[in-house]
């Protein structure tokens, strides 16, 4: 139950409603007690393991993203450095903090280290020096160390503890007597800011890192450089480390999604290439060598560093955003991870790979864009992961092996009205097309734009195919040649965010990133009247109702703009998100708009009066795509928590009225805050859910989740919750 922690500590009540049955089924507290309760919601899971199977504590305290995490040398305590200034001191044992919070009023603290064989701790961050600290009293040991002329990426000890190594923004690696904070060598030749550095285990050499996109060797007694700078990996480093026996070296890049292994005695690359399944933010090889664990955009990742394969059913999910730091314990038992969402969590890495439940088939980085066939029979999704998706929409099986050819971002993509073809916009300057029945590309990608296009969308008549860039341009394509259209290119003030074509035909729109929405007469380059104002931001989309008279537009201003297309007027302003709109969208019978923000939510909005009908909340972070189902009764949305939700319109416009005779709706209409509660309309706690399933928890009106896992809540007997929570515990006969 130490996962539960916060839930516990908060709320007494909740060990039974929300702990008790979140805990593993085939833990001894799940045993033991779960037969004298009654009244609690029951726990479905796909994809994932129970919550308590391999999360053994989540450490709650800091109030900005963990940066860095790092084991004692025993063991017994853990340190994280975060963006709120702070280094925090765990005891491993209970979760508790061994101390009070170390400040050294600096700013971000960005790496933390401890030393080798005693408690002494280094830090370094915004401010530019290097701080040693006492871990058992919380004072400093020397005086700060100063020489860096940028913020401080990365510090270590060297195995002895004798040298401390500093990374920086200034290019430079610095090494420290640990005794006397006397400066010894200043290491230069990269030509852009270190992110990361690491001792080989016996202390000869020093590794660095860099936005260079390189790798360099350093003798760490003499300072001089060993070797060429090692260039195999295609962007910025951001993580390195040796094996623990020395013979190899490992960094990640940060948007290839590769770890490249490289052997130190030779300095050539190892065939042991690894795709990561996002930004290798951070990686820590097992005590025993067996093991390379990497952390990206939220999944935890384990590979055979010989091979470079993944080890099956090893990916440990839980956080939601990024994972900055992730490290074995020496004992390697445990591995723990440091995230952008302010915890650290501490995982059994001991737990029996081969028994781990697989994650369901699912984007590996956020979506960018979803769309619904016409026949209303299958999803598109397209993402950050480089890739296309087709899912089934009754299922939400995956119909086909991802669609690769991109070698940048998904950010758009559209189906053809007779449901033949997709189309994708990507990140890499390219517009591509696929056939849907065979899943393979149509010939060569569709070039033209000079930057990212953002935005492809079909005309009603699938004769033609427009696409948005941030070239500023509107390319409009014969989808029958592949060749663009003859009336030329359409241009804008600014970068395209949306296009879009009238039901009608007669008008193609575009929104930019200055804030206007284009009309210009369809096939032609006449504009077909002056530009809409919506906004001084950018228009992120834009969407014709049905009959083509009215234009919804969606952008950083927090509002959705509805227009009168003939007249130019601005009939109502929708507002109530708090972030950007991402994505509008008009119902079939054009009574009703959703919206989709950056602030996790739907609206649901009367078209015809500009009034909010619901909100719909589940997504754990910005939703970027939202669409309407053919026949109008369920809402498709995608979002950078990486999953597909549906929901169902009618549930949603009934929310208010039957949550009291019904749990499930009532917990699906609660307010999620920031700690993982449920929160009721007077502020009550229904319900904590587990960190690693929020996002993933299916609740009413939504009615499907696509994502590597899902958890689905049953209420047979009724809730017992509020005052009456009591009623949950019955004598075992």
């Amino acid at each position: 139950m130490a996962s539960s922690h916060t839930a516990i500590s908060t709320s007494a009540p909740h060990i039974y409603i929300s702990a008790l049955p979140f805990a593993a089924k085939d833990s001894l507290i799940y045993q033991d007690f779960a037969s004298f309760c009654t009244g609690i919601v029951s726990v479905v899971t796909f994809g994932i393991d129970r919550h308590g199977g391999r999360l053994v504590a989540t450490l709650i305290g800091h109030e900005g993203g963990v940066n860095s995490v790092t084991y004692s040398y025993d063991g017994r305590l853990l340190a994280s450095g975060s963006e709120d200034g702070t280094i925090r001191i765990w005891e491993t044992r209970t979760g508790e903090e061994a101390i009070a919070p170390l400040n050294s009023n600096d700013g971000h603290v960005f790496s933390v280290a401890f030393s080798p064989s005693d408690l002494r701790l280094i830090s370094g961050g915004a401010g530019e020096v290097v701080h040693v600290w006492n871990a058992s009293t919380g004072h400093a040991v020397l005086p700060p160390l100063r020489g860096h002329s940028g913020w401080i990426r990365s510090v270590g000890f060297s195995p002895h503890g004798r040298l401390i190594a500093s990374g920086s923004d200034d290019k430079t690696v610095r090494l420290w007597d640990s005794e006397t904070a006397v400066q010894v060598f200043v290491l230069t030749g990269h030509t852009d800011g270190i992110n990361a550095i690491t001792f080989s285990p016996d202390g000869q050499l020093l590794a660095s890192g860099a936005d260079d996109k390189t790798v360099r060797l350093w003798k760490s007694e003499t300072g001089e450089r060993v070797g060429n700078p090692l260039i195999d990996l295609e962007d910025k480093i951001m993580s390195i480390g040796f094996s623990p026996n020395g013979k190899w070296l490992a960094a990640g890049s940060e948007s290839s999604y590769q770890v490249r292994i490289w052997d130190v005695a030779t300095l050539q690359p190892t065939p042991a290439l690894i795709n990561n399944q996002g930004t290798a933010a951070s990686l820590s090889f097992s005590p025993d060598g067996s093991r390379l664990v990497t952390a990206g955009r939220r999944n935890i990742q384990s590979w055979d560093p010989r091979t470079g394969r993944e080890l099956p059913g090893s990916s440990l999910a839980g956080h939601s955003d990024w994972i900055n730091s992730v490290i074995f314990s020496p004992d390697r038992l445990f591995i723990a991870s440091g995230s952008k969402d302010h915890t650290v969590r501490i995982w059994d890495a001991a737990s029996g790979v081969e028994e781990a439940a697989e994650p369901l088939p699912a984007h590996s980085d956020a979506l960018s864009a979803v769309a619904v066939s016409s026949a209303g029979t299958f999803i598109v999704s397209g993402s950050q992961d480089h890739s296309v998706r087709i899912w089934d929409i009754s299922t939400g099986e995956a119909k086909s092996q991802p669609l690769l050819g991109h070698t940048g971002g998904v950010l758009g993509v559209a189906i053809s009205p007779d449901g033949r073809l997709i189309a994708s916009a990507s990140a890499d300057h390219s517009v591509r097309l696929w056939d849907v029945q065979t899943c393979e590309p149509i010939g060569e990608p569709l070039l033209g734009h000079d930057n990212q296009v953002h935005v492809v969308s079909f005309s009603p008549d699938a004769r033609w195919l427009a696409s948005g860039s941030d070239d500023k341009t509107t390319h409009v394509w014969d989808i029958a040649t592949r060749q663009a259209a003859p009336f030329g290119v359409l241009r804008c003030a600014g970068g395209v965010l949306a296009v879009e074509f009238s039901p009608d035909e007669r008008i193609i729109a575009a929104g930019d990133d200055t804030g206007r929405v284009y009309l210009w007469q369809s096939g032609t380059s006449k504009q077909a009247r002056a530009p809409l104002r919506a906004s001084s931001s950018r228009i992120w989309s834009i969407t014709f109702s049905p009959d083509s008279k009215r234009l919804a537009s969606g952008g950083d201003d927090f509002t959705v703009c509805v227009w009168d297309v003939v007249a130019g007027n601005r009939i109502f302003e929708l507002k109530g998100h708090d972030q950007a709109i991402r994505s509008v969208a008009y119902s079939p019978d054009g009574l009703y708009l959703v919206s989709a923000s950056g602030d996790k939510s739907l609206r649901l909005w009367d078209a015809k009066e500009g009034i909010i009908l619901a909100t719909l909340l589940g997504h754990s972070e910005w939703v970027q795509s939202v669409a309407f189902t053919p026949d109008g009764r369920s809402i498709i949305s995608g979002g950078e928590d990486t999953t597909i939700h549906a929901w169902d319109v009618a549930a949603a416009l009934s929310m208010g009225s039957n949550t009291e005779n019904d749990p499930l709706a009532r917990l699906g209409s609660a307010i999620p805050n920031e700690e993982g509660w449920l929160v009721g309309t007077s502020g009550e706690l229904l319900l904590w859910l587990p960190g690693d399933y929020r996002g993933y928890t299916l609740l009413p009106p939504c009615t499907m989740i696509i994502g590597s896992h899902r958890v689905v809540l049953g209420a047979d007997e009724g809730l017992h919750w509020g005052e009456n929570w009591t009623a949950c515990w019955r004598n075992r006969v």
